[in-house]
């Protein structure tokens, strides 16, 4: 599977999660996400639109002394993201089933990451996001998609989508629980704000900007230049003293640039859905 990638936080209000059905009556096939958005969600999107586009600019801030329809607007645009999530979470498993199926027939990455480029309306970034998503919970494996469906239940759609960052399911266990608080739900916020203090325990982070390799070589660079004055005028001890804090501020840039490496070398894998996806 692809390694790890975490995307920058959204603070957004939380609403109340969509309980999921782990039973029932089977979907006909033809019932696709895309009819399903269409008969049931789109049209409060149009209305929503054409009612926005027909405001007199006296009426497009809401009455903050009522805040009645600003809530209710509030509450609607928060339904519309968990109505979100859940199609892309639902789309996760034949996005993997997808990317498995070109990865087994075309061997070089570059090849797969064409054809996926020609074929598919998606980033390729995005395409590894989902393929991470059915990967963490399990969604194509006979032993253990039940017990991801059963945490995608307990998590709900927006809050699973977040928390399939966290690969292990131990730990999206034990931070689900840090969000609860004792609650029987966490909110979207308290989630986010539990991978934040996750990543920072696992000093792990999103990948720094390609500029950042050339900012860590000039500096480290720099370092060196330095170094290499001094090395035919070291006699006094304030002379070895300079030299050390060269030496010093050269390890602390090397270390800065193995992490941007890393870093880029983690994010250019997952872009290329590197061989173990």
């Amino acid at each position: 599977m692809a390694r790890r990638i975490l995307p920058a936080d959204t603070a957004l209000m939380p609403s109340a999660q969509t309980p999921l059905k782990s039973s029932g009556p089977p979907v006909p096939a033809a019932h696709s996400v895309r009819t399903e958005f269409r008969g049931r969600l789109l049209p409060g999107l149009e209305e929503r639109w054409n009612h926005a586009l027909a405001l007199a600019p006296g009426e497009v801030i809401f009455d903050w002394e009522d805040r009645t329809a600003l809530m209710k607007e509030i509450a609607f645009v928060n339904q519309v993201r968990e109505k979100l999530d859940e199609a892309v979470l639902k789309i996760a498993p034949a996005m993997l089933r997808i990317v498995l199926t070109v990865k087994a027939h075309v061997p070089e990455p570059k090849a797969q990451r064409a054809f996926l480029a020609e074929h598919m309306e998606w980033e390729l970034r995005r395409i590894s996001e989902l393929c991470i998503v059915a990967d963490s919970y399990g969604l194509l494996e006979p032993g253990r998609h039940k017990d991801g469906r059963g945490e995608i239940e307990r998590y709900g759609w927006s809050n699973a989508l977040k928390l399939a960052y966290v690969r292990d399911p131990t730990e999206r266990a034990e931070l689900w629980e840090r969000a609860r608080r004792g609650r029987p739900k966490a909110s979207y916020r308290s989630v986010l704000e539990e991978i934040k203090r996750f990543r920072e325990r696992k000093m792990i982070g999103p990948p720094q900007p390609l500029e950042d390799i050339g900012q860590r070589l000039l500096a480290t660079k720099t370092e060196f230049d330095a170094l290499e004055s001094l090395g035919a005028n070291l006699n006094a001890p304030e002379d070895f003293q300079e030299a050390l804090r060269h030496v010093s501020k050269a390890q602390q840039e090397l270390g800065r640039l193995k992490r941007t490496l890393k870093e880029r070398l983690e994010a250019a894998e997952i872009e290329a859905l590197a061989a173990n996806a």
